[in-house]
């Protein structure tokens, strides 16, 4: 499987996919989600998923998956009150201004998932440390070496930094909700708690009842309540979400104040399995079609 992998992630850097890029693809789908798809014509929530990987160059996705550049498209959609405050953005590790940073901040890179390093006490950070990780993300293509190299809109953003204010509430990390929209309309969202620890989910239906949704990680055992704005919240991720078949819009909510944190083209690079199947067909059917021509 790991030549197969390299020769997939050679064939996803021209376009379109041939028939054994997707064949390899369908099979990676058949480990995950244990039924063979159809990429071409995709019904499913997940088949659409590595359908778009695979076959949609929308512009738009390498523009909502570059967290820098999305920060314009939020001031732009919903208004700069929305943004997480910016405390620095460059491309060279070594002009961070370590000295004027707060105590607690986030530094991310603009062009992948999971390239965050989580700074809760800046006295305990190594400087050289941090840069030395920096610029390892900044030398990685996430969209060459991720899985089979799929997520097609991950290739062409312009690798950079961005250090973003440490979100907390009463001493604690602010709860993360995603909300999935289809169609410019709010679904379903999960809320994801203690991100930095004990990492827990809980999913919600658009009115914030309990939904039945297999997600890959433990169920947090707590009453989640919705925050009082919720109402708002949902709001702010339609306008964030208007004009696109499928979106998820990750947001904060920091005493009351209602932030936008990532959009997500591929939840889960398509690997996240949805049971029962049910639900997969379900999300899927709220998609509109995108059969390849």
């Amino acid at each position: 499987m790991p030549a197969c992998r390299r020769y997939a992630r050679r064939a996803m850097a021209g376009s379109p996919p041939g028939c054994l890029m997707i064949f390899l693809s369908s099979l990676e789908f058949l480990m995950v989600h244990r039924y063979w798809p159809d990429l071409v014509k995709p019904r499913t929530f997940s088949e659409k998923i590595w359908s778009r990987m695979l076959f949609d160059r929308d512009l738009r996705w390498i523009l909502l998956s570059d967290k820098l550049q999305a920060r314009s498209y939020v001031a732009k959609r919903a208004g700069n009150e929305y943004l997480v405050p910016l405390l620095w953005s460059g491309r060279d590790p070594d002009r961070i201004p370590w000295e004027t940073l707060p105590s607690k901040f986030v530094i991310k890179t603009t062009h992948g998932c999971g390239y965050n390093l989580i700074v809760r006490d800046k006295s305990r950070l190594d400087p050289e440390t941090a840069r030395r990780q920096t610029r390892k993300w900044l030398g990685t293509n996430y969209g060459e070496t991720f899985g089979l190299g799929t997520e097609w809109c991950y290739r062409h953003i312009p690798p950079s930094i961005i250090v973003e204010e440490f979100l907390e509430e009463d001493g604690r990390s602010v709860p993360d909700y995603k909300f999935w929209c289809f169609s410019g309309r709010v679904e379903c969202l999960t809320v994801h708690l203690n991100r930095h620890g004990a990492h827990a989910t809980q999913t919600f239906d658009r009115d914030f009842k309990p939904y039945i949704y297999a997600f890959p990680l433990a169920d947090s055992g707590q009453s989640v309540q919705p925050p009082p704005n919720y109402e708002d919240m949902v709001r702010a991720a339609e306008t964030l979400a208007g004009g696109i078949d499928f979106i998820r819009v990750d947001m904060y909510n920091v005493r009351g104040r209602i932030l936008a944190g990532e959009f997500t083209v591929y939840p889960g690079g398509g690997f996240i399995r949805f049971l029962p199947h049910e639900l997969d067909a379900a999300l899927g059917a709220k998609w509109p079609s995108n059969e390849v021509p």
